[in-house]
């Protein structure tokens, strides 16, 4: 006589789960720490106050605020696009980039000295300011696991300004740029809170002399990110930069200080 066991629900139900357990685990979210390549696209908002003196073969130029004297708007939004690749599980380099473009008319209510000219008070005068950003690094992790990765960062803050004063009476086409590429060293923390939840915080900065220019740069921030599926996220962060530049070039000679205050939110896919 021969007996047949016919296994019950519980058992294939078991079965089934331990069978399943891989596939679920590879839909779960792509963690932070172990992504090859992060890319983020949003919308940031830069609060800007920025303080520039642009002098002529006298040396005659005055500082003054673009903001407050020119009348510069100071809040501007624009396309945010950052990204990381790790080549290897401690190594990755990064970017991120934005640009703004502010222009403002306005009647100043005191001289101003631009390139050795004198634009007097009472004159209207129309301002542009145009910046483009492109921020490189490189780290390496110095702690990494499930909860938490610290790395130490070196990279390039770079940044191109391009500023513009025009008037009809007294007719006045001033216009100068520079770009300030300055070197930065510093630390980020990740903080893993769930696999789908991660708190970002970073520091860098410098203060440098090459050749001409002496520029002096601080830069903060504060992220966090939330996976809605596998591959996909949203985040929101803060972040602060300082930029003091003083300069003797061929293409400007003067000094300018930049600070800003950028609220951001961006997508985010992890792969």
């Amino acid at each position: 006589m021969s007996v047949t066991v016919r296994p019950n629900a519980l058992s294939v139900a078991f079965i089934a789960a331990a069978l399943a357990a891989p596939a679920l685990a590879q839909e779960g979210p792509v963690r932070g720490g172990t992504e090859k390549f992060k890319l983020s696209l949003g919308s940031i908002i830069n609060e800007s106050d920025t303080t520039v003196r642009i002098d002529g073969p006298n040396r005659r130029g005055v500082e003054f605020g673009l903001e407050g004297v020119a009348g510069l708007q100071r809040d501007r939004s624009s396309v945010l696009a950052s990204g990381t690749w790790r080549f290897s599980p401690n190594h990755r380099v990064g970017f991120q980039s934005f640009s703004t473009r502010r222009h403002s008319e306005k009647t100043i209510d005191q001289d101003l000295v631009i390139k050795d000219q004198t634009i007097p008070a009472g004159t209207t005068l129309d301002t542009t300011a145009n910046t483009d950003f492109l921020i490189a690094n490189y780290q390496y992790s110095l702690l990494r696991d499930d909860r938490v990765e610290l790395a130490a960062m070196v990279g390039v803050y770079g940044a191109r300004f391009k500023f513009g004063f025009n008037s009809s009476t007294p007719p006045r086409d001033i216009s100068s740029s520079t770009t300030a590429p300055l070197p930065m060293f510093g630390l980020s923390l990740d903080t893993f809170i769930t696999p789908r939840w991660t708190v970002s915080t970073f520091f860098e900065g410098l203060l440098v002399k090459i050749g001409d220019v002496k520029g002096s740069i601080s830069y903060l921030g504060l992220s966090t990110d939330y996976m809605l599926t596998r591959h996909f996220g949203l985040g929101l962060g803060i972040s602060s930069v300082k930029i003091g530049v003083d300069a003797t070039k061929n293409d400007f000679t003067g000094s300018f200080d930049w600070r800003s205050q950028s609220f951001f939110g961006y997508a985010q896919a992890r792969f």
